[in-house]
């Protein structure tokens, strides 16, 4: 664990260096961060990854890491955040994408992990409605590294200028800001952001 400390001498932020694929290691993350500033109020589970080829291509080690990533990942996240979060009638911002409602060729199991996380905001919402914010949001292509992890040369360096006229990570940043900010006005429920394209 490490702390950042501020040009004040006040602690801003905790900081906890932790595989999401573990729960035990999110445990304790969050349990220090409760410890240090008494509970969670906002969770954002952003761990996730994109690895895209034709599906008979594919080796099966891809598929279970986008899986257990991208989906016991927000769920081992989430489980350890929300005994506080429903204590502080606190926001998840869960991070989908457009390929929650639109499936591409090549990232089928991609897009079925990103229907995963979409079900998990609808569930939170339904079963939670009086004790907790959600908010999804759902960007197209963002400008960084996230095409690099796909091992199809031809594949990678097609969809690479997709990605590199995408959205800034800022401009998804701000969206998240945005929900967080709303906080006692209303929730945006989700959140649909697509490169500007003209």
């Amino acid at each position: 664990m490490s702390a950042w400390v501020a040009e004040t001498g006040q602690e801003h932020a905790l900081t906890f260096e932790a595989d999401v694929t573990d729960p035990n290691a999110l445990k304790n993350a969050v349990n220090s961060m409760i410890e240090h500033w008494g509970g969670v109020d906002v969770c954002i589970p952003n761990a996730g990854l994109g690895i895209f080829s034709p599906l008979e291509e594919a080796p099966l080690e891809d598929w279970h890491r986008m899986v257990d990533v991208n989906i016991k990942g927000v769920l081992n996240t989430l489980h350890a955040c929300l005994p506080s979060l429903l204590e502080n009638k606190g926001l998840v911002v869960q991070i989908g994408s457009i390929a929650a409602r639109n499936v591409f060729a090549n990232s089928g199991v991609y897009c079925a992990t990103k229907h995963a996380v979409l079900a998990i905001s609808e569930s939170l919402r339904i079963e939670y409605r009086d004790q907790l914010a959600v908010t999804t949001i759902n960007p197209g292509a963002v400008d960084t590294a996230f095409i690099d992890q796909t091992s199809n040369e031809a594949l990678r360096e097609s969809y690479r200028p997709q990605f590199e006229e995408g959205m800034s990570a800022q401009f998804i940043a701000e969206a998240i800001g945005l929900a967080i900010a709303s906080n006692g006005k209303g929730v945006f429920s989700e959140i649909t952001l697509r490169p500007d394209r003209r």
